[in-house]
C-alpha cells in the first residue's frame, strides 16, 4: 500500500455490460476521501484486483464475480447495500455491493459517513487525517431504504434559488443529494421558462427569462444597475447577478437556458438519479394563444367568457399540439424519467373553466363518468381535474408514440385537496404529487393521523408523493428551516405514501432538515430522533470536542429560532415581526452555547462553522431590532407623531444588518442562495426604509431616468428598478415603461463630463436619461409611488444632459413645478395651458453647460405648505425635453 503497490479500488461489473457511471463516480469519491482520511496510504481506481494485499471491490450484486467475492451475500431490496470484508487467499478484500447501481453508490457514501465524513446539502465535512495506516476496521455495514421515492426539489423562480445557478452549482446540488442517499431530483418550469419551448404549426412558443438583476421579472424580481454597490455588495464580482445562461444575447436566452439544463440533466443521469420534470399545464403562458389559435375551431374551446382558448386533446389536431410538446421536450431532455403535469389550485384557465364551457363531448362524458360514481361531481374541482386528466393521457400517449414510453407520468399541485378527484379521473398509473403548503399555517398534512387520512385513502390505491417544505417562500424563508418531522418513516407508512420530496430554494442553513429526513427513512436509522441527528452532525461539523454543546445548540436552533421573511411579493417583510426583545433574548441564550465552545480545540473549518451560526444568530436579532424600529416609526407617523417617528427610525439602520448577513454568509464560501438574499434584502427591504425616511423628511427622494426592463410573461412581476450610485445612495429608476418617454444611454467610451460644482455621482447618473418632444410630467416624493413628504422647505435638484445637440437652441424646454397632494404617474402628456404652473425656467442644456454630454444642474427652492409631493413638468419649446435625475431634498 505504501510505495509502489497502492490499495486498489475496483469498480466491479454490476449491470451486465460493466460498471455504471454512478458506480464509477462513487468509486472515485471513495478513492478521494480515503486518500484524505489515510494520507500515508495510496489509493487508486482500477478494474483489476491485486493478487496479494488489500483491495476494495465496488460493484452491484447482479454481477456474479462481485457476488462470489462477497461469499454469496447479496442485498436484495432495491437500492440496499452491504459492506463487508473477506480474506481470499493472499488477498484481504473490502467489498461494497448494492442490489443495484444506486445501492452500490449509497454503500460507498454510508461507509464514508461511518468513517467520520459528513455529507450535507451545502457542504462536506472530513475528520482529521488518521495517523495510523489504512485498515478495514469498521467495514461492516448494511442498510435498505424504507421510502421508495426520496426527492430533492429546488424551485425555479427567485434570485435566491436555482434560477441563478450555473452548471457547477447544479452539479453540486445533485452530487450532495446523492451522497445523502436521495434518489431523485425534480425541476419545475413555469409556462414562460426559457428552458421549455417548442414550435407548432409554424409558430414558436414565446418564452420569458431566467431572472437576473437586469432581466426577467418573475415573482417580484427587482433590478439594480450594479449589485457590487449595494450594502454587502463585496460578495459579488460582476455588476449583474444571475446565471451565466441568462446574461447572453436576448435572442439566445432559450438556447442558452436549454444548454444549461441539458448539462444539469446529464449530470443527474450520470449519477443514476431519477429526474422528475414538472411542466406547467394550466396557466396562460403554458397555453400560448398564438399557437392554439392555429387549431381548427373544433380542436379548441374557449374559457373565461371567450377570452382564452384551450386545446382539446381528445381531437386529432388538439392531440398533435400536445404531441409536439412531448417530442420537443424529450428530444431536448431525454434524461427525464418522470414527466409531471403541473397545475394550480385555481386562478388559471384550466382550473377555472365551467362545465358549460367544456366541449359538448366532454360534458356528456363527464355526466356519464360521474353517474358511475355518485358524488364524484361534487369533488374538489371535479370537472377541471377531469380536463387535466385528459392532458395527462395525451402526454402519456405522446410519450409512447415518440419513443419515450419508459417515461412515467405524474401530476402535481399545491396541497392535497386534489387527490380524490385526481384519483377518480387520472390514469391509474399516474403518480400524484402534492406540496404540503399548509405547513405555512402550522398545519402540515403529515402531522397527525387524521390529516394523513387524505393521503392514506388514495395512497392505498395509487402512488402518492407528499412534498414537504424545508422553508417557505410565502412567509418562513430565512432564519432556520422547519423543524424536521419526528417519526418520519412511520408517518409516511401511515399515509401510505410512496416516498417523499423536499421543496427548497436556498441550501444553507437547511442542511439539518435534509439530513434528518434522509436518515429517518433507512432501516438502520428508522425514525432517528432529532437529538441523534444533531449529535451526529455536531460531531462531524465541529469535532468531537465540541459535539456535546453544538448538538444542544443545533437542536435548540432548529426548534426555537424564528423563521421569517418571504420571496413572493414586492416586500421582504409583509407582516409584523415578533417582538425584538423576545427574539433577541432567545438569540442571546443560543449565543451563550456557542460561546461555551472551546475554540482552541477546533480546526479552522470548524471555527468558521461556529462563527457562521454565531453570525446567523446576531443577524436574526439585528434584523428584528431594525424592523421593529421601522414598524414603530410607521405606527408613530400614522398617529401624527412626526418627531417620535423620526427618533424611532434613527434607532436602527438596515444597511449594517445586510452587511452583517453578507459577512457571516461568506464564511466557508458564500452560496448563490445567500448572494440572492443579499440582493433581495437590498431591493425588497431597504427601499421601505428609504421611503419611510423620505416620508419623515430626513432623506431626499431620489429618482433617475434610464432604460428599464420588463417581462410581459412574468408571473407577479417585480415592479421596481433601482440605481445605486458610487456613493452608495439608492435612486428609483424610471424608464420608458414607467414614463412613456424614450430613454437614452451614452455610447460606450463616451462619458458625461462635469460642470463646475458637479460631482462624480452626477456624472454617473447622467450617463442615461429620458427625452421627449412632448411635455414630461412627474411628481417627486417618497419612492415606490406611495406617501407624502412633510410640510417644509425643500430643494428641487434636476440633473440634465444633452447627448445630441451640436449647437445652442436645438433643444430648449421650460421647467415648471407645483405642489401635488397625491402621487401621479410619471408620463408624457399634452400640455394643458390652463393648468397653473408657477415657474417657467427656460433651459437650454447645450448652451448653459457649454457643450453636449456635459452635466447641467438646476436647483430650485420649494415650499410644501402641507404634506405632499412636488409635481414637475418639462415642456419642450424647441426639440426635446431631457432629464437624467431629480431629487427633492429637505432643507434642514
Amino acid at each position: 500500500m505504501n510505495g509502489p503497490d497502492p490499495t486498489r479500488t475496483a469498480a466491479g461489473q454490476p449491470c451486465r455490460t460493466g460498471p455504471s457511471s454512478a458506480e464509477r463516480l462513487a468509486a472515485a469519491d471513495l478513492v478521494e476521501y480515503l486518500g484524505r482520511l489515510y494520507p500515508g496510504d495510496r489509493f487508486a481506481p482500477t478494474n483489476a484486483l491485486p493478487e496479494t494485499g488489500r483491495g476494495i471491490v465496488v460493484g452491484c450484486a447482479t454481477n456474479a464475480e462481485v457476488r462470489r467475492l462477497a461469499g454469496g451475500a447479496a442485498p436484495a431490496v432495491p437500492e440496499s447495500f452491504l459492506v463487508l470484508t473477506r480474506r481470499e487467499g493472499a488477498r484481504e478484500l473490502g467489498i461494497i455491493t448494492g442490489a443495484d447501481a444506486r445501492g452500490t453508490a449509497y454503500g460507498v457514501y454510508a461507509l464514508l459517513e461511518k468513517l467520520g465524513c459528513g455529507f450535507y446539502l451545502s457542504c462536506n465535512t472530513v475528520p482529521a487525517a488518521k495517523r495510523s495506516s489504512f485498515s478495514f476496521e469498521g467495514w461492516q455495514l448494511s442498510d435498505a431504504p424504507l421510502a421508495g421515492d426520496r426527492m430533492v426539489f429546488d424551485w425555479h423562480n427567485f434570485l435566491s434559488g436555482c434560477s441563478t445557478w450555473n452548471l457547477p452549482e447544479w452539479q453540486t446540488w445533485i452530487h450532495q443529494s446523492q451522497k445523502m442517499r436521495y434518489n431523485a431530483v425534480m425541476v419545475h418550469a413555469y409556462g414562460n421558462n426559457p428552458m421549455v419551448s417548442y414550435t407548432f404549426n409554424g409558430r414558436t412558443k414565446p418564452v420569458g427569462y431566467l431572472s437576473t438583476t437586469a432581466r426577467g421579472r418573475d415573482w417580484s424580481t427587482m433590478h439594480v444597475n450594479d449589485v457590487r454597490r449595494l450594502p454587502g455588495g463585496e460578495v459579488f464580482e460582476q455588476p449583474v447577478f444571475g446565471a451565466d445562461a441568462a446574461q447572453g444575447p436576448d435572442d439566445r436566452r432559450a438556447g442558452a437556458a436549454q444548454e444549461l439544463m441539458q448539462g444539469v440533466f446529464a449530470c443527474a443521469q450520470e449519477r443514476g438519479m431519477e429526474l422528475y420534470f414538472a411542466n406547467d399545464s394550466d396557466t396562460i403562458s403554458a397555453n400560448p394563444q398564438d399557437l392554439i389559435r392555429t387549431l381548427p375551431a373544433e380542436a379548441r374551446f374557449a374559457t373565461g367568457r371567450g377570452k382564452v382558448w384551450l386545446a382539446d386533446p381528445d381531437t386529432p389536431e388538439g392531440y398533435l399540439y400536445y404531441k409536439a410538446q412531448a417530442a420537443t421536450l424529450l428530444a431536448a431532455y431525454p434524461q427525464i424519467t418522470c414527466l409531471v403535469v403541473w397545475f394550480r389550485t385555481g386562478g388559471t384557465p384550466w382550473m377555472d373553466f365551467t362545465t358549460a364551457e367544456m366541449p359538448p363531448s366532454w360534458q356528456e362524458e363527464f355526466r356519464a363518468e360521474t353517474a358511475r360514481t355518485p358524488g364524484a361531481a361534487n369533488l374538489w374541482h371535479a370537472h377541471n381535474l377531469f380536463g387535466i386528466g385528459k392532458i395527462v393521457r395525451a402526454w402519456e400517449r405522446a410519450l409512447r408514440e415518440t419513443g419515450y414510453g419508459h417515461v412515467r407520468m405524474a401530476a402535481g399541485t399545491w396541497d392535497f385537496k386534489f387527490l380524490p378527484a385526481a384519483h377518480r379521473f387520472f390514469p391509474p398509473q399516474a403518480k400524484l404529487i402534492g406540496l404540503d403548503y399548509n405547513v405555512l399555517n402550522g398545519h402540515p398534512q403529515l402531522a397527525d393521523a387524521e390529516s394523513r387520512r387524505a393521503l392514506r385513502e388514495v395512497g392505498a390505491q395509487r402512488p402518492v408523493l407528499p412534498v414537504i417544505w424545508a422553508h417557505h417562500d410565502d412567509g418562513n424563508y430565512i432564519g432556520r428551516p422547519y423543524t424536521p418531522f419526528s417519526g418520519f418513516a412511520s408517518k409516511l407508512d401511515d399515509a401510505r405514501a410512496c416516498g417523499f420530496g423536499i421543496i427548497h430554494w436556498t441550501t444553507r442553513p437547511l442542511d439539518l432538515f435534509f439530513a434528518s429526513h434522509a436518515r429517518q427513512v433507512w432501516a438502520g436509522s428508522r425514525d432517528e430522533p432529532l437529538s441523534a441527528t444533531c449529535r451526529d452532525m455536531a460531531a462531524k461539523s465541529f469535532g468531537e470536542a465540541a459535539a456535546g454543546p453544538m448538538a444542544t445548540y443545533l437542536e435548540q436552533w432548529v426548534t426555537q429560532a424564528p423563521m421569517f421573511a418571504r420571496e413572493t411579493t414586492d416586500t421582504f417583510i409583509d407582516r409584523p415581526l415578533a417582538d425584538a426583545g423576545t427574539i433577541g433574548a432567545g438569540c442571546d441564550e443560543r449565543l451563550k452555547l456557542l460561546a461555551a465552545v472551546d475554540r482552541s480545540r477546533l480546526t479552522a473549518d470548524q471555527r468558521a462553522r461556529v462563527d457562521y451560526f454565531a453570525g446567523l444568530e446576531e443577524f436574526i436579532a439585528g434584523f428584528h431590532r431594525a424592523h421593529n424600529a421601522l414598524q414603530h416609526s410607521r405606527d408613530l407617523l400614522k398617529s401624527g407623531d412626526l418627531a417620535g417617528a423620526r427618533a424611532a427610525i434613527a434607532a436602527c439602520q438596515p444597511e449594517p444588518v445586510i452587511r452583517q448577513f453578507a459577512g457571516f454568509s461568506a464564511l466557508g464560501g458564500i452560496t448563490r442562495g445567500e448572494q440572492g438574499l443579499v440582493v433581495s434584502m437590498n431591493l425588497r427591504w431597504l427601499p421601505y426604509w428609504l421611503r419611510q425616511r423620505q416620508a419623515l423628511g430626513i432623506e431626499p427622494a431620489r429618482f433617475n431616468f434610464a432604460p428599464t426592463s420588463h417581462d410581459p410573461l412574468a408571473q407577479m412581476p417585480g415592479r421596481f428598478t433601482w440605481h445605486t450610485d458610487p456613493a452608495g445612495q439608492m435612486w428609483q429608476t424610471l424608464g420608458a415603461g414607467e414614463t412613456g418617454a424614450s430613454p437614452f444611454v451614452l455610447p460606450p467610451g463616451t462619458e458625461a463630463t462635469l460642470s463646475p460644482g458637479s460631482t462624480e455621482v452626477a456624472a454617473d447618473l447622467c450617463r442615461t436619461g429620458i427625452q421627449s418632444d412632448q411635455p414630461i410630467e412627474f411628481t417627486l416624493g417618497p419612492i415606490m409611488d406611495r406617501g407624502a413628504m412633510p410640510a417644509g422647505e425643500y430643494r428641487l435638484r434636476l440633473l440634465l444632459l444633452d447627448p445630441a445637440s451640436s449647437a445652442p437652441g436645438q433643444s430648449v424646454f421650460t421647467v415648471s413645478f407645483r405642489e401635488a397632494s397625491e402621487p401621479a404617474k410619471v408620463e408624457v402628456s399634452r400640455a394643458n395651458k390652463s393648468d397653473p404652473w408657477p415657474l417657467n425656467d427656460r433651459v437650454d442644456i447645450f448652451k448653459q453647460a457649454g457643450r453636449a454630454n456635459r452635466v447641467l444642474e438646476r436647483t430650485y427652492p420649494v415650499t410644501l405648505n402641507r404634506p405632499g409631493r412636488v409635481a414637475v413638468r418639462l415642456t419642450p419649446a424647441q426639440g426635446k425635453a431631457r432629464i437624467s435625475a431629480a431629487t427633492l431634498e429637505p432643507v434642514r
